[in-house]
């Protein structure tokens, strides 16, 4: 597989090689569609979504589930991308689209000023307040289609919006710690640091919110 012939499993999803890593890495995060082909039910976030917007309310031990059930139906080994293979897919930039702040429009999904449109009754989703980067627009007040931006030099997308993605890994900065490594920024973050492509957060196995998501990678 190359990044301008992917290769394309039974899903549709399409997968690129990562330089310096032995497995092809999903160029989306997994779609509604995709998490709810494996029957495991969906939890819907409750702000709208369509099926091709990003799988939220999915916990570690949920994505590990399907790529189990994947891995199965197709005869090849999914999983979860390792902390070390999530950061060689997003390179050494200080930000997912490069090295300055403020992130300039639509070049990912984050907190921008489409938020202050949000009604009453969406309100209760930001967890944040209004906590929006200042003149940012991304065309979504909550999540987006996946491959809505522009890919990254590899032809990958999202790497640094829209849902926060589960990793395989222990979270080491907590030592013997229960936390699984989570990276990329979400739909509704506006700090910078919680948005550098080094950013690391840490999140309980079993733990299901609107900002957690997840892609998988094959391996060669």
């Amino acid at each position: 597989a190359t990044k301008e012939s992917p290769f394309v499993n039974s899903l549709g999803m399409k997968f690129v090689p990562v330089p310096g890593t032995k497995i092809l890495m999903c160029t989306t995060e997994t779609t509604v569609a995709q998490y709810q082909a494996a029957g495991m039910g969906y939890q819907a976030p409750g702000f709208s979504q369509g099926s091709d917007h990003p799988a939220v309310n999915v916990s570690w031990n949920d994505a590990k589930a399907w790529c189990a059930w994947l891995s199965k139906k197709e005869g090849r080994k999914y999983r979860l991308p390792t902390d070390a293979e999530w950061s060689a897919a997003v390179g050494t930039s200080t930000y997912p689209w490069g090295n300055l702040w403020p992130p300039p429009n639509n070049c990912g999904n984050y907190a921008g000023q489409e938020m202050r449109g949000c009604t009453a009754a969406e309100r209760q989703f930001l967890f944040n307040g209004y906590n929006l980067i200042g003149g940012f627009r991304d065309r979504h007040k909550f999540t987006a289609p996946v491959g809505s931006y522009a890919a990254n030099q590899l032809g990958i997308h999202d790497l640094g919006g829209n849902a926060l993605e589960w990793c395989e890994d222990w979270d080491r900065t907590y030592g013997t710690s229960k936390l699984r490594v989570m990276r990329g920024g979400w739909w509704g973050i506006a700090i910078d640091y919680n948005i550098t492509s080094a950013c690391r957060t840490g999140g309980m196995p079993d733990a299901r919110r609107t900002d957690y998501g997840f892609r998988c990678v094959v391996e060669r």
